[in-house]
């Protein structure tokens, strides 16, 4: 293209072509339909809440602590995109979307970068085997299943991948110059790829590599430099947590994450406890098979570059190829591995496989049997490449059309079905991880149980489920509480999702006699919640206006007595409280007993009365049930109810009541437990009882249990202004240095006098 006559020349050059094309292909497939797939998942909503908070007022940050897991460059290069767009404050669903347009957008040049690599290390191949060779390479990456699951999602993996094949490419394009030039170039871009996400560190080693397998110690000492000078700048990071005064949790976190590269402690990916490895690999075959096909086959052109003497683009390959599958073996066999790690050992493994194939074919074809073979192996060699890289687009091509041409996107419209159906306090319990959804839900309490029973214990009956999760063992969630809530809730709604095999919605029923259930501690008491939606209930407290919490207790509590129905309340120096099964008064001195309430409801609805099922007030008042009796003859439950009102009868619904002055006993037809039948909703009804205002409103539940921490400095704007300064001596200082090592070794000169 360097020749004029070539310039002159009044066509599109192939190359542009190619280039164009690529960018068409890699669009398409990273923007379509990229609203409604793949799912959302923590990181993603995490990430982007962060973003926003450094747009809103530079804190980097989701919870109350500063961001100390990864570098903050990705997070500033989302929040300055959120805050073009004017999303720095716009409802977290619309953030995320506009995120993923920006890191989608990130991933297409990525692929470019990568088919430009793939130029340079096909350099015998010719001009238009090159622009075939590049083509593949681009359609492989902008297909591969692994690559588009992290490229079309708001995460730091498209923007970390960019800046280290950037820096790739800076190496290759500057291998032969000096120092000078080196060690600022490739250092800053270095730096800068640390600063997004340190695990590309790898990737940073593949000039030292190179240098290394062709014994150029001397060449090998000037990449270390810009290798080193690179990670110099990463020190910005830690330097940022002194700026906030955190820098004992900044190692504590990175110590943490150490433990978690050398497989001391697994709490993310497939290494977990009880995870197993090949168990995921099947399970995400259908999804992944032809990144693994990619994997496997670049693992073949690493081992066939060992047993070969390489030079030039060769080594660059063997380096790049080596520097990646070392990495993968590493977090296979001792780190923690998460899938999204593959994103940076792909690109080698397609350029590595493609060039691989290429070379495979160009060997049989120079070493051909005599004419008179049918399918001499230079054509059997090229049909079966052909056929692996048609089986493996078609596969990805299928997989794309399957998960993102569709609609994926469950998370999303639960969140707006939960908005549309309940009110902003209902609460949810969820199976993964919470903070997916209380981020997405503002103000809605979101927690996640291993049981159902300990979510009811909290007042939880709506549930989140996705057996992906559970089987998975993200979260806490366990077996037995999808089994659980499935036998006794009610399904509301389900909503399509690949990613998580199904989401569901879910509402177990409340029962005001569960003892465990939607009771939860007050200081000087109790709180019962009295809906399922978590948004409101009743105390139950001793104190000024009399000990209910102490009384409701010694009568058996929720299990006898039922759910409060009113706060307690005080009118001509007694003081009541409705509950499901009685209205408890307190004297002056504290003694309980039941508002005898029974007699005048028979009395005044009668046709209301035997509606509820409630038994018969007679003349017949023997204590003939035994189990009633002997509940009954027990202190203060005598006392409580006054004398019995009719006698023990056996109702249509299967249970034995018997009414009493203050409340009905009841119990089933095959059980000796006996408790108080609700009564308290028709006395209110009935206007028997007319609690005041403050009373019959229901208060909110209390918070769910948090592990936030108290609040900590997570302004970013110190990290900003030290990079700032650092790009400026990063550029300018080498310079200097190396101008001055110059100046020191020169000779003196003889032309004058010493």
């Amino acid at each position: 293209m360097a020749d004029p006559a070539y310039r002159r020349r009044r066509v599109v050059h192939t190359e542009w072509l190619v280039i164009l094309a690529g960018a068409l292909l890699t669009g398409a497939t990273m923007l379509w339909n990229i609203t409604a797939s793949p799912d959302t998942q923590y990181d993603e909503v995490v990430y982007t809440r962060a973003a926003q908070q450094v747009a809103q007022g530079w804190h980097l940050t989701w919870t109350n602590s500063p961001m100390f897991v990864h570098p903050p460059l990705s997070f500033l290069a989302q929040a300055a995109w959120l805050r073009l767009l004017g999303l720095g404050s716009a409802p977290l669903g619309d953030a995320i979307v506009a995120a993923r347009v920006l890191t989608a957008g990130v991933t297409v040049f990525a692929v470019l970068l990568l088919g430009l690599i793939a130029a340079y290390l096909a350099p015998v191949a010719g001009r238009r085997r090159g622009l075939l060779l590049v083509g593949i390479v681009v359609a492989l990456a902008a297909t591969d299943p692994v690559l588009l699951r992290y490229g079309r999602l708001a995460l730091i993996e498209p923007l970390a991948l960019v800046v280290a094949l950037l820096t790739l490419c800076l190496a290759i394009w500057l291998r032969r110059e000096r120092a000078l030039i080196y060690v600022p170039v490739v250092g800053l871009a270095s730096g800068l790829t640390l600063l997004t996400k340190e695990v590309t560190v790898f990737l940073l080693f593949t000039p030292v590599l190179h240098a290394v397998l062709g014994r150029e110690w001397r060449r090998a000492a000037i990449v270390l430099g810009g290798f080193l000078w690179g990670l110099g700048l990463w020190l910005l990071f830690p330097l940022w947590s002194v700026a906030l005064g955190l820098t004992s949790d900044f190692v504590d976190i990175k110590f943490a994450t150490v433990q978690r590269l050398l497989g001391l402690l697994q709490i993310t990916g497939w290494n977990r406890p009880g995870v197993s490895f090949l168990a995921a690999i099947g399970d995400q075959f259908g999804q992944y098979a032809a990144s693994y096909v990619v994997l496997a086959c670049g693992g073949i052109a690493l081992v066939w570059l060992l047993t070969r003497a390489v030079t030039g683009a060769s080594r660059w390959l063997l380096a790049w190829l080596l520097t990646s599958y070392a990495f993968g073996a590493y977090t296979v066999l001792l780190g923690t591995l998460n899938e999204q790690f593959f994103v940076y050992i792909l690109p080698a493994a397609i350029v590595g496989s493609v060039l691989a194939g290429d070379a495979a074919i160009a060997r049989l074809a120079a070493g051909r049997r005599p004419a008179g073979r049918r399918f001499p192996k230079a054509l059997a060699g090229a049909v079966a490449i052909t056929a692996v890289t048609v089986a493996v687009l078609g596969s990805s091509l299928g997989g794309w059309v399957r998960l993102y041409a569709s609609d994926n996107d469950g998370v999303f419209t639960l969140a707006d079905t939960v908005r549309s159906r309940f009110p902003s306090c209902a609460a949810l319990a969820v199976t993964g991880d919470p903070d997916k959804y209380a981020y997405l839900l503002p103000g809605h309490p979101v927690a996640a149980f291993a049981t159902g029973q300990g979510a009811q214990s909290h007042g939880l009956h709506l549930f989140v489920l996705s057996d992906k999760d559970v089987a998975a063992g993200y979260g806490n969630a366990t077996k037995e509480l999808t089994t659980w809530v499935r036998a006794r809730g009610t399904l509301l709604a389900t909503f399509t999702s690949a990613t998580y095999q199904g989401l569901q919605l879910w509402e177990t029923p409340l029962d005001p006699y569960d003892p465990l259930a939607d009771v939860e501690p007050l200081p000087g008491g109790v709180f019962v919640g009295t809906d399922t939606a978590r948004c409101g209930g009743f105390p139950v407290l001793d104190g000024p206006g009399g000990d209910f919490a102490t009384a409701w207790r010694a009568l058996g509590g929720k299990a006898v007595l039922g759910a409060p129905m009113s706060a307690s309340w005080t009118a001509a120096g007694t003081s009541y409280q409705v509950f499901t099964g009685a209205v408890l008064t307190l004297d002056a001195n504290g003694r309980a007993a039941a508002l005898p309430v029974v007699p005048d409801l028979a009395r005044t609805d009668p046709a209301g009365y035997r509606a509820a099922g409630l038994p018969p007030v007679s003349g017949a008042r023997a204590l003939t049930d035994p189990a009633i009796a002997a509940a009954y003859r027990q202190e203060p439950m005598n006392a409580l109810l006054g004398d019995p009102a009719g006698p023990a009868t056996p109702m249509p619904d299967g249970r034995v009541r018997q009414a009493f002055a203050g409340g009905v006993l009841e119990r089933a037809a095959d059980s000796d437990r006996v408790r108080l039948a609700p009564i308290g909703r028709l006395a209110l009804d009935a206007g028997l009882v007319r609690p005041d205002r403050e009373a019959a409103d229901r208060v909110a539940a209390p918070p769910l249990p948090s592990d936030l921490g108290p609040p900590q400095p997570t302004t970013v704007q110190p990290f900003v202004i030290s990079l700032l300064a650092g790009l400026a001596l990063y550029t300018g200082l080498p310079v200097v240095l190396i101008e001055l090592a110059r100046l020191g070794y020169r000779r003196p000169d003889r032309r004058w006098p010493s």
